[in-house]
């Protein structure tokens, strides 16, 4: 009977000692023009302007609008990289 109190009154006390919503990493804009280097793995040197211009593509795409009609806003990798990108 000890053990199974001793491990409520654990579980009770990490719960109190959350708290609320914690923020791990910070958003990183991951959407890019396609190129030869970053098909090879590296990143790609670009400037905000031509990261802005592939946002936009990936925004328009019909790619984005069947996977939003297909899975909807949640576990849709696209609308998690947009999202990223505007939280910037």
């Amino acid at each position: 009977m000890r053990i199974p109190t001793a491990i409520a009154a654990t579980l009770l006390a990490a719960g109190c000692a959350s708290q609320g919503d914690v923020q791990v990493a910070q958003a990183e804009c991951k959407v890019l023009p396609i190129t030869t280097t970053s098909v090879a793995g590296r990143k790609p040197n670009v400037s905000p302007l031509e990261q802005r211009y592939a946002e936009m593509q990936l925004a328009t795409s019909d790619y984005r609008m069947r996977q939003l009609r297909e899975r909807g806003m949640d576990m849709n990798s696209v609308e998690d990289a947009l999202r990223d990108c505007a939280a910037r």
